[in-house]
């Protein structure tokens, strides 16, 4: 509970009772207006107990008075409610007794406009197996909505003639289909259509004793391995993957990295690992799609590093001096590794 400040006047009296001991008495007077501040609020009390399901409450009839109220109701009828001539009342059923409201009837008012019901075009589909029947509209102006289910599914019939997917009338024919791909969903048309395999073809890989023998001198690259992809029957792009021991001198001044190229040593780059300098070091090498100048940015149309269709592609593997270097680089093929995909395009 929040507090509330107010100014009052206090006066203490002191007296003593029977037994010679003080008794402090205050008596505490606030002003008109502080007397009219409201209270805050409490905090909230305990749930309170669960009422009973609420019921229906439905004109059943009309009787006489409380002899013509009538027998053998139950729990299933609470709800039910009589309209009685004798004091215009209603009599209301609880489920184990009545309930009598005099004079609760008012008198009758006008007749309302005929209701018209305009019955709108049944649905009808082989996996609707429910019936429904759904009234909409208010006033006089109402429409009816009814849901036909399903009959039972009838005989197998013959089998259909053979053909080709791509004259299937559920099949999208502007990305026909690739070597390896799959048939994807498109939500867009709903039809199907062939996209490439996930990760494409592949994987090729290579290992350690795979690569060149463990070089370092003084030169811009050393090529520590060419590997060859055989010709694909589709255009597709290499993504690469692998892991290289790499070093370069630190003398403040250059560095070194791991690079795979496309077709020859200056091709384009289609992955590389991270600069670095001092120490050998087991670097990771990532998919990087550039030129000497930038990162590409890449989309599913671009043109860059992309292999023509029945053609093959050597992917060069080197160790590169950054541009100011002079000093030694070098590579260790001792856990060297590479990963090869051939993403259709």
């Amino acid at each position: 509970m929040a507090d509330i400040s107010f100014p009052a006047h206090i006066t203490v009296d002191r007296e003593l009772d029977v037994d010679g001991l003080p008794i402090l008495t205050a008596r505490v007077t606030v002003q008109s207006e502080a007397a009219t501040l409201p209270l805050p609020l409490g905090p909230a009390g305990p749930q309170g107990q669960r009422g009973n399901p609420r019921s229906t409450f439905r004109k059943m009839g009309v009787i006489a008075n409380a002899a013509a109220r009538p027998t053998g109701l139950g729990p299933d009828d609470r709800g039910k409610w009589w309209h009685r001539l004798d004091d215009n009342g209603m009599d209301v059923w609880l489920g184990a007794g009545w309930q009598h409201s005099s004079n609760a009837v008012g008198p009758q008012g006008p007749v309302g406009p005929a209701n018209k019901i305009t019955a709108v075009k049944p649905v009808h589909k082989e996996n609707l197996t429910i019936p429904a029947v759904e009234f909409s509209g208010s006033g006089a102006e109402q429409q009816l909505k009814v849901t036909v289910p399903a009959g039972f599914a009838g005989p197998k019939g013959p089998a259909g003639a053979s053909g080709p997917i791509s004259g299937s009338p559920d099949f999208e024919p502007s990305a026909g289909p690739v070597n390896n791909g799959v048939f994807a969903y498109n939500r867009g048309s709903q039809k199907f259509r062939g996209v490439p395999a996930p990760l494409g073809a592949g994987p090729w890989s290579w290992y350690e004793n795979d690569f060149a023998a463990n070089q370092t001198a003084q030169a811009d690259q050393l090529i520590a391995g060419s590997f060859t992809i055989p010709a694909q029957p589709f255009a597709w792009r290499p993504i690469v993957y692998g892991h290289l021991s790499t070093y370069s001198v630190n003398d403040q001044t250059q560095s070194s990295r791991a690079v795979v190229r496309l077709y020859h040593a200056q091709g384009d780059v289609v992955a590389s690992a991270i600069e670095t300098a001092g120490v050998w070091v087991y670097m990771p090498i990532f998919p990087t799609y550039r030129d000497e100048q930038a990162t590409k940015t890449m989309s599913p149309t671009s043109a860059y590093a992309a292999v023509p269709a029945g053609q093959g592609a050597s992917l060069v593997v080197a160790v590169e001096r950054s541009v100011h270097g002079t000093q030694n680089i070098g590579y260790d093929r001792a856990r060297a590794s590479l990963v090869v995909y051939a993403q259709p395009i």
